[in-house]
């Protein structure tokens, strides 16, 4: 059983010669001289002498002003000069904590843990060694926990990937929240790395929160926790966070951990949930986090389609569906995708070729055929003739025409589902930058859709490709799709009826090489 106490080693470590530590806020000094500080900024580095000094100027120069942070470095027995670098930094400014571990522990666990003991501010926020704030990021989380009096802030997290920017888990950052339970904010739990989020520090010390030990989901634990406790929470749309993902940043925990590994963290973290006999709807929400979205959606990659040992991938499933045998409820039942219901219950019926095949299927086929039904729109799946010929999709959106009337593009569409009345808008987003998009106007009557917009205001955009998204239920994006090509294989030939460079319908036949 997983400890339900993962500060206490970061108390002993403080205690011990295991440290040495520069600038130590606990110390009488600095208790006497320095001001008291409005947030601490905890990093934990190892070997990141590539990208630290990036990190820590994006903390110096923050428009709430560095002399308000208290800024605590831990750093776990790098062997490159990533110390070096941060003592620098230390002697410059006595308000950088650097505490130096003197031996590796293999996780962000233990340093973040010392940072939350060594913080003495109102508030605590997380910085990854190879990430960077914006430079308003702190103040804005700063100024909402002020007005708002909540315990926790989450904003906006920008992914910088080498060719493209894009925003990490939009749900939680998609409108201004004020005083509200996590548990009232749809997918809320799905969104837990420590990003673009502050939390008030007596609540991690009153209630006891901490980091496990875990190479991977150590964050989605802790969090877990911090939104248990929390009386209640902001979000935010401001840009907070920039997560580092470039080419040359391979080194990232989060690529370097194996899927697999991840998969193993969270079953204990299944566990450990479990261990807290929570109330149900609670439990309900927690669990069905780990079991749909960590577990099944590893599935619905092209890591598992291609994977040559499935069989690793369908254990680990089996482990999950066993830590569900005492559970109070049908955890099937809590499953929001229908795709992912149909293929666990296939799974669960013994049918694990058909659980395979039906993913291959999904990933594989370019030609898929979809079936409305009183209004509601299904996959039709070829090679299941059962009860899951046809398997449901909650929304759909076919484009039919489009024209052009006085400088103003017209697109109609049908659109099918569960949500139809919850539609917000009609957003053409840049697929390489994040703020780069536009919002159309657009009407619906029935299954009818049309959006419009003008060449004028599309002039505002830079110049990109771009996607058409139908936004729903606030922070859901739904593609419309536009059937150009239809691919079959009839006989050992090839027939592509297809749309030409001049927008005719036109029909390709070959023989395959």
């Amino acid at each position: 059983m997983m400890s339900t106490s993962f500060r206490q080693k970061a108390v002993d470590f403080l205690n011990s010669d295991k440290v040495e530590i520069t600038n130590n806020p606990k110390s009488l000094k600095n208790k006497l001289l320095r001001r008291h500080k409005l947030v601490t900024v905890v990093t934990a580095t190892y070997n990141a002498e590539k990208f630290i000094k990036k990190t820590m100027d994006s903390v110096i120069e923050q428009s709430i002003g560095f002399n308000n942070i208290e800024y605590i470095i831990v750093d776990d027995s790098s062997s490159d000069s990533t110390l070096e670098i941060i003592k620098e930094y230390a002697s410059r400014y006595n308000n950088i904590c650097v505490v130096s571990l003197k031996e590796n522990t293999g996780s962000p666990g233990l340093p973040r843990n010392i940072g939350i003991e060594l913080a003495s501010s109102k508030y605590i926020t997380f910085l990854d060694s190879d990430d960077w704030f914006d430079i308003s990021g702190i103040e804005s989380l700063y100024n909402i926990l002020e007005e708002s009096n909540d315990d926790y802030v989450v904003g906006k997290t920008i992914k910088v990937e080498t060719e493209k920017q894009s925003v990490i888990g939009e749900f939680a950052s998609i409108k201004e929240r004020r005083n509200i339970s996590p548990f009232d904010i749809p997918h809320f739990f799905y969104h837990m790395g420590p990003t673009a989020r502050m939390v008030r520090l007596s609540l991690l010390k009153k209630f006891d929160i901490g980091f496990p030990e875990m190479k991977f989901a150590e964050d989605k634990l802790f969090f877990t926790d911090v939104f248990l406790h929390a009386t209640s929470v902001s979000t935010t749309t401001k840009p907070i966070y920039y997560v580092n993902r470039m080419d040359d940043n391979p080194n990232s925990l989060t690529r370097v951990t194996n899927v697999l590994d991840k998969r193993r963290m969270d079953l204990k973290v299944v566990d450990y949930i479990k261990s807290k006999n929570l109330p149900l709807e609670k439990e309900k929400v927690v669990l069905n986090r780990i079991y749909e979205y960590d577990i099944v959606k590893t599935f619905d990659s092209m890591l598992f389609v291609n994977s040559n040992n499935k069989q690793e991938f369908i254990d680990i499933l089996e482990k999950a569906i066993q830590t569900t045998k005492d559970l109070r409820y049908d955890f099937r039942e809590e499953f929001k995708i229908p795709f992912y219901r149909s293929a666990l219950d296939l799974f669960l019926q013994g049918r694990k070729e058909d659980f395979i095949k039906l993913f291959e299927w999904f990933k594989k086929d370019k030609n898929k055929k979809y079936v409305i039904q009183d209004g509601l729109p299904y996959f039709e799946i070829p090679f299941l003739q059962d009860d899951y010929h046809l398997i449901r999709i909650p929304m759909l959106a076919i484009a039919r025409d489009s024209y052009v009337l006085n400088d103003e593009y017209y697109q109609t569409f049908e659109i099918y589902g569960d949500y139809i009345k919850n539609i917000n808008s009609i957003l053409i987003r840049d697929r390489q930058r994040f703020d780069n998009e536009i919002i159309c106007d657009f009407q619906i009557t029935g299954n009818l859709g049309k959006f419009q917009i003008k060449y004028q205001d599309l002039e505002k955009l830079k110049n990109s490709l771009f996607t058409v998204y139908i936004r729903y239920n606030d922070y859901q994006l739904m593609n419309i799709k536009r059937i150009l090509k239809n691919h079959v294989i009839y006989n050992q030939r090839q027939f592509d009826f297809y749309t030409t460079q001049s927008n005719n319908l036109g029909l390709l036949i070959k023989s395959p090489k």
